[in-house]
């Protein structure tokens, strides 16, 4: 296990500098918007605009944890698999189940620390400018396009798994739904009561990806 973290390390990391590097460029940028707003508006406008019209001052971090998911899939599965290398992964002495679910977890663990510097970023820049009550309101906002990076990272990773063409293009297909899903709505924390039940599907996807991997390992058309 630690030899596959090791190889997943020297795989990725050129990947996670240049993320790490244009995530704490968009924080930086996110912080200057806001702050550019408040400076050329009155202050009692922008509370307006939040509480009264619904605008999401932060909405340009919606798409951000989508495309980190997917790059991050992207980079660590497509490589393997252009060079024939990940099955040869997946005949080593362990079970299918632990192998993939351990290269899962790496690439999981990856992208939630830039999940969290996303939320990070988020809860200090509204904690600047807003009432400290707007920063648990941004966060469980922002919640769903957490849960659509979660699940563009496992769509990524079950389609490319995944040998057979037909099955490709369902299991594109229902993690672009689930994505879909959690951005369906842009209002603030609209997703309050239903965040359990959409975090539980985008988590099914992982266990998905143990078929697609067995037919990959066996090399099924």
């Amino acid at each position: 296990m630690r030899a596959i973290a090791f190889k997943e390390w020297l795989k990725l990391r050129s990947w996670l500098g240049f993320m790490l590097a244009a995530h704490l460029v968009f924080a930086a940028w996110l912080y200057l918007s806001i702050r550019h707003q408040f400076r050329f508006e009155h202050a009692e406008m922008i509370y307006y605009q939040a509480n009264h019209i619904g605008r999401i001052f932060y909405d340009d971090l919606r798409y951000i944890p989508l495309l980190t998911g997917a790059l991050i899939g992207a980079a660590q599965f497509l490589p393997e698999l252009l060079r024939g290398r990940l099955r040869l992964s997946l005949h080593l002495p362990m079970g299918l189940a632990p192998l993939v679910l351990a290269h899962l977890g790496i690439g999981l663990e990856a992208l939630l620390v830039f999940l969290a510097l996303d939320l990070a970023a988020l809860a200090i820049t509204i904690g600047s400018f807003f009432p400290a009550a707007f920063i648990g309101s941004a966060l469980l906002t922002a919640a769903p396009w957490i849960l659509a990076g979660i699940a563009a990272y496992f769509g990524v990773a079950l389609t490319l798994l995944e040998p057979r063409r037909r099955y490709q293009a369902a299991n594109l297909a229902l993690s672009a739904g689930v994505v879909w899903l959690c951005h369906r709505s842009g209002q603030y924390q609209a997703y309050d009561l239903v965040l359990g039940g959409v975090a539980g599907l985008v988590l099914l996807l992982a266990p998905a990806s143990l078929q697609a991997a067995h037919r990959f390992r066996n090399g099924e058309p």
